[in-house]
């Protein structure tokens, strides 16, 4: 399961993502990016951070 605190990204946010594959936890952040955030233009410094904050919970 991979996991994922908004507020780790974007301090203050409290969204919480989770999904067994990484790739659909991914559009779902890359969705409440734009929704919430205004962010539409995921750069590649944005997705490595993003990355960066994923955990994987076995």
């Amino acid at each position: 399961m991979f996991k994922l605190a908004c507020g780790d990204v974007m301090p203050g946010c409290a969204a919480r993502f989770e999904h067994a594959d990484r790739d659909q936890l991914l559009a779902q952040v890359a969705g409440h990016a734009a929704e919430t955030h205004g962010i539409t233009d995921i750069t590649p410094p944005v997705l490595a951070l993003v990355e960066s904050k994923l955990a994987f919970v076995a």
